[in-house]
């Protein structure tokens, strides 16, 4: 199998939680004890969080660039931007390295399509909410993209970082949760999109009463299929 690059640290959460997927699923498909070869950049969140606030995403792109160009340096032959809204970089990515750079938003539409769908709630942080580096990508695939509204972003966006991202769930948040994703599916958005990677700690198949893709999961296959 071959290596596989990991951008990671965007946050820790997410980062940890690519690592435990892509051992379990490779387990699952591999038997017990085979383990893919990855390589982990672990980036200082803050960092980014600062380039996020002021939305100067030119110095991210340089972050991440460098990141992608140590994890090749090292030996991967595939790389993964472990962070939904940092795909706004994915063209600084590419960019940066010879080798393939996986798309969790391919990796999404993939999904969607797998479940016959043709339209997503897309729920994530507000940058990726309020732009359309994300929801664009859908749009050309042919599949319907159903926001939330200001004020339920604005929470997804405190849900994600004065909690999840540091690792604190709350039953308060994920009942929250459920109702704005619940509140995007009546407005037609078919499939619920966890376009946020620690929305997992929020979600499985024991809490949700609507069909949903898990972008962390949709982007680990996606890699262990390359």
């Amino acid at each position: 199998m071959r290596r596989i690059g990991l951008i990671g640290g965007l946050s820790w959460e997410s980062t940890s939680t690519y690592y435990r997927l892509l051992n379990e699923i490779s387990a699952q498909r591999l038997g017990a004890w085979h383990q893919p070869s990855v390589l982990i950049d672990s980036l200082n969140f803050e960092e980014i969080v600062k380039c996020q606030q002021s939305g100067d995403w030119t110095e991210s792109g340089k972050i991440l660039a460098e990141s992608a160009q140590r994890l090749a340096s090292g030996g991967a032959k595939v790389l993964a931007i472990c962070a939904n809204t940092m795909h706004v970089n994915y063209p600084d990515v590419v960019g940066a390295v010879s080798i393939p750079v996986l798309d969790i938003r391919d990796a999404m539409v993939h999904e969607v399509r797998a479940l016959g769908a043709h339209s997503l709630s897309l729920l994530g942080t507000k940058y990726l909410l309020e732009g359309d580096f994300y929801s664009s990508h859908f749009e050309r695939a042919s599949i319907h993209v159903v926001k939330p509204s200001p004020m339920q972003t604005q929470e997804l966006q405190e849900m994600i970082f004065e909690e999840l991202t540091q690792g604190v769930v709350k039953d308060s948040s994920r009942e929250r949760f459920m109702e704005i994703a619940s509140d995007c599916q009546l407005r037609g958005g078919e499939v619920v999109g966890l376009c946020c990677t620690e929305f997992g700690l929020l979600v499985d198949e024991s809490n949700a009463s609507w069909p949903f893709i898990d972008s962390t999961a949709a982007h680990v296959k996606a890699l262990l299929n390359f």
